[in-house]
C-alpha cells in the first residue's frame, strides 16, 4: 500500500526560519566583533611599526622627525618613508630649492600638491591606513597633472603629537581668561616662529626637532603617535586626515579622543559638517599676540572607529588603547614632554 511522504507543515517551516534567524542575530555580533578585534591588531601593528620607524630615525639623526615643514612643503610621513621599507618613494620626494625661507620665494613645484612632489603625496601607504576606517579617500580638487595624468592628494589615519594645546604651540593658550603654558611636545612645525620653544627655531632651519633626551616626562609617559578618522567630503571639502598638507598631519590634547567637542581646522571651508559620518568641526578665530593666542585654535582629537577610545603610540615604541573616558587633565599630561606630571600607567589602562 502506497502512502504518501508527509512535508513539513506552514507552521513546522515557519519554526526553523524563526530558530535560523535567531541564530544569525546571534553569531552576526560575535563575527562583527572578532573582525574589528582583528582590524584593531592591525592598526597596532601600523603603530608599532611607526614607531619603530621614529626611533630609528631618531638613531640616524639624533632626533625624532619634524613634525611638518611648514603648510606645504613636508610632513613627518615623508621622513620616515625610509624606515618603513618605502625608500622608492622617499626618493622621489624633492625638497630642493627655496621653498620654506622666510622673506624668499617659494618653488610651488615642491609643494605637496606640486609636480615635483605628487608622485609622493599621491601615493596610499598602507602603513599608515587603519583598517576601521572606510572612508580612505582621496579630496577630489586637490591634484596635479603629471603626463597628462591627473593624480590626487591620498588621505591616512595616523598622526602625531603636537602637544596639550593648539597646533599652533604658541607660549600660552588663552581660555576663559586662563592662560594655559604650553609643555612641549614631540614634534614641531620647523617653519613656525614657535617651533620648539626652548631653541627658537627659526624659519627654514632643522633645529626645531626634538630628541627623547629633552623628554623629561619619560618616553612611557608621552604620548608620540595616534590615529585621526579621514573627513568625509561633499558640498565642502574636509581636510581631516589630508596628512600631506601641514595642518592635518597632528593631534593635540586639548580634548579628549573622540571628543564630542570640534576639531578646529584652519578655516571652515575645510570642514564638511553635512556628512553625518563626519566629527563636528568648525573653522578657527584666533590670534596671537605676545606669545598669547587668544580665541579658538587649531586643534585635532584623536578619533577612530574602534568601539570605545583609540590606539596611542607612546615614545617608548609601545602601543596602548586609551578609552574615551581617560580622565582629560591626564589625557593632558601624557600630551606634554615637560610638564612635569606624575602619571601611573593605571591611571589610563
Amino acid at each position: 500500500m502506497n502512502r504518501s511522504r508527509r512535508g513539513f507543515t506552514l507552521i513546522e517551516l515557519l519554526v526553523v526560519i524563526a530558530i535560523i534567524g535567531v541564530l544569525i542575530a546571534l553569531l552576526l555580533p560575535a563575527v562583527q566583533a572578532a573582525r574589528e578585534a582583528a582590524r584593531r591588531a592591525q592598526c597596532t601593528n601600523n603603530l608599532k611599526q611607526i614607531g619603530l620607524a621614529m626611533h630609528n630615525y631618531h638613531d640616524v639623526n639624533n632626533s625624532l622627525p619634524p613634525g611638518v615643514k611648514g603648510c606645504c612643503w613636508g610632513t613627518w610621513l615623508v621622513f620616515v618613508l625610509p624606515f618603513i621599507e618605502q625608500q622608492p618613494l622617499y626618493n622621489a620626494w624633492n625638497s630642493y630649492g627655496n621653498n620654506l625661507v622666510s622673506g624668499g620665494p617659494l618653488d610651488s613645484n615642491l609643494r605637496y600638491i606640486g609636480v615635483a612632489n605628487i608622485t609622493v603625496t599621491s601615493s596610499r601607504v598602507n602603513s599608515y591606513l587603519c583598517p576601521s576606517d572606510p572612508n580612505n579617500t582621496s579630496v577630489a580638487g586637490y591634484s596635479a597633472t603629471v603626463g597628462g595624468v591627473a593624480r590626487y592628494v591620498t588621505s591616512h589615519n595616523y598622526v602625531v603629537n603636537f602637544g596639550n594645546t593648539i597646533i599652533n604651540q604658541p607660549p600660552f593658550y588663552q581660555v576663559s581668561g586662563v592662560n594655559w603654558p604650553f609643555l612641549g611636545a614631540p614634534f614641531t612645525d620647523i617653519g613656525s616662529p614657535y617651533a620648539d620653544i626652548s631653541t627658537g627655531a627659526q624659519q627654514g632651519t632643522t633645529t626645531g626637532t626634538v630628541n627623547f633626551s629633552s623628554i623629561t616626562d619619560g618616553l612611557s609617559g608621552t604620548l608620540l603617535t595616534s590615529e585621526l578618522l579621514v573627513g568625509v567630503s561633499g558640498s565642502s571639502k574636509d581636510l581631516r586626515g589630508f596628512s600631506w598638507w601641514g595642518y592635518s598631519a597632528q593631534f593635540t590634547g586639548w580634548n579628549p579622543p573622540n571628543s564630542s567637542l570640534p576639531d578646529v581646522m584652519q578655516n571652515s571651508g575645510y570642514c564638511n559638517v553635512t556628512n553625518p559620518q563626519n566629527p563636528p568641526c568648525v573653522g578657527a578665530t584666533g590670534s596671537v599676540s605676545n606669545g598669547v593666542y587668544t580665541g579658538l585654535g587649531m586643534m585635532l582629537a584623536p578619533r577612530s572607529k574602534h568601539p570605545g577610545g583609540v590606539n596611542v603610540g607612546m615614545a617608548d615604541g609601545s602601543v596602548k588603547f586609551i578609552k574615551n573616558s581617560i580622565n582629560l587633565y591626564t589625557w593632558r599630561a601624557l600630551s606634554s614632554t615637560h610638564g612635569g606630571e606624575v602619571v601611573s600607567s593605571d591611571a589610563y589602562q
